[in-house]
């Protein structure tokens, strides 16, 4: 008796130290479905209560999006119904007007429209249309935009933002011919408007992207383990190809290819390719991007592949970690909103440099996309980073807290290794804090 009741509690150990666990780590908790509910909910309250203040700040009484199949404006995924994610038409224009009085005009134009939309006052198809080469396009914008007669109609066209440049050549000169030059005259760069709408969170994003963050932590944490990683036999393409499945499993998708980098002693700078072999005494540097929900993610992790005997890493190899974690203290201590990016970024380095520590600091805005419309805390090279450098911090808006630090490790001759860190992290009035607790010791790969 004794011993079946001993049996039966071993079996319930078993089941809740592993299979509860296996179950919650198998898929995030929210269906397909649900998660198109809440991204359609999200895109509602985002065109109902920031739309019209980012237009009229940005003098635009007219905003045109236009957008053909298979090339989709990239805005357009925070503005659509997402129950029914068309594939853009054959030629469509999205059309918004400020009606004056708080009252935005909310017009679809085009082919392949959704069954039912809460988004739109006004869904028009011209699939079964006239026009001189057969359904256009064309003369349904040039009534709509000459019924409104807008004064400055702002397009998705911009130098130094890449979101805020779906326009192409040839839909601007499709746009021209559809509504004359008078209009086309009065046609100016949307690149304000768009930050301004998809840079500002709402209160209601913040759990979600939360949820996206937990999972972010939950992959890197699976992969810098013995689950995935064996010393001496797994590969970097073996670990890069375990996280694409992984998160196929749990439908979700990545927003980049995955950096997996590996810092051996005797090898200067970091290994990277897919044959490198993880070793004993290895740094494993894992970087994950995930989208769910339509909020993307940036983390960054850090692992140590324990030697036979060791129990912990050598005390350089913590000490280099922790001069990292001491960078991110650094953009934490500078950082408040309305401050420059750029000038934001020498400060950071220069406090570094007081504690005696090497780093290097590329902080980016987050959540809509990964590297995000918004500010960056990072060099002002506008030919490769645009303008965002050159932005105030906004108060509530999401980050990457993302740098590194050079350090010098004895066990290792002296080597010199770089250890980046990455978190997520949204902005009071008080300065940053993190979505969830940051990465404060190397995870050990037993």
């Amino acid at each position: 008796m004794l011993k079946k009741v001993w049996i039966m509690c071993l079996l319930l150990f078993l089941i809740c130290a592993y299979g509860t666990s296996d179950k919650v780590q198998s898929s995030p908790s929210r269906s397909l479905k649900e998660r198109a509910e809440i991204i359609s909910a999200l895109n509602m309250k985002r065109v109902n209560a920031l739309l019209l203040p980012a237009m009229r700040k940005a003098g635009i009484d007219c905003w045109i999006i236009m957008s053909r199949e298979f090339n989709k404006d990239f805005v357009l995924q925070y503005i659509e119904d997402n129950l029914e994610n068309t594939p853009g038409g054959h030629r469509n224009a999205y059309i918004f007007f400020d009606e004056g009085a708080g009252r935005l005009k909310k017009i679809l134009i085009g082919t392949h429209l959704p069954r039912s939309s809460k988004i739109w006052d006004k869904m028009i198809s011209y699939h079964g249309g006239e026009g001189d080469d057969g359904p256009s396009l064309k003369p349904y914008l040039q009534t709509i935009v000459e019924k409104f007669d807008p004064k400055r109609i702002g397009i998705n066209q911009s130098r130094t933002i890449p979101m805020c440049d779906g326009m192409t050549v040839e839909m601007k000169e499709f746009l021209v011919e559809s509504i004359g030059q008078k209009y086309a005259e009065r046609l100016v760069s949307a690149e304000s408007l768009i930050v301004d709408f998809l840079d500002t969170r709402l209160p209601e994003e913040m759990p979600y992207f939360k949820e996206a963050a937990e999972l972010s932590k939950m992959i890197h944490h699976e992969v810098l383990s013995r689950k995935v990683i064996t010393p001496g036999k797994t590969t970097l393409g073996d670990i890069r190809w375990y996280i694409y499945d992984r998160l196929s499993r749990l439908q979700i998708d990545t927003w980049y290819f995955h950096g997996l980098r590996i810092i051996r002693k005797g090898f200067p700078g970091r290994l990277d390719e897919d044959g490198v072999i993880v070793q004993p005494g290895d740094i494993v540097n894992n970087d994950i991007g995930i989208v769910y929900m339509n909020f993307h993610t940036d983390y960054k992790g850090t692992g140590y592949v324990l030697k036979p005997g060791e129990t912990e890493p050598p005390d350089g190899v913590q000490k280099a970690f922790e001069n990292s974690l001491k960078v991110q203290d650094a953009i934490f201590a500078v950082s408040k909103p309305g401050k420059i990016g750029y000038k934001l970024d020498v400060e950071a380095e220069e406090l570094c440099k007081t504690w005696g520590i090497e780093g290097s600091v590329y902080c980016h805005s987050t959540g809509i996309p990964g590297h995000g419309i918004g500010a960056s805390i990072l060099n002002n090279w506008p030919d490769r980073y645009g303008v965002r450098a050159t932005y105030p911090l906004r108060l509530g808006a999401y980050f990457a807290i993302e740098s590194h630090a050079i350090s010098s490790i004895p066990e290792w001759q002296g080597q010199r290794i770089s250890i980046a860190t990455e978190e997520d992290a949204y902005l009071t009035e008080d300065g940053f804090k993190y979505f969830v607790p940051r990465q404060e010791k190397i995870i050990l790969i037993r």
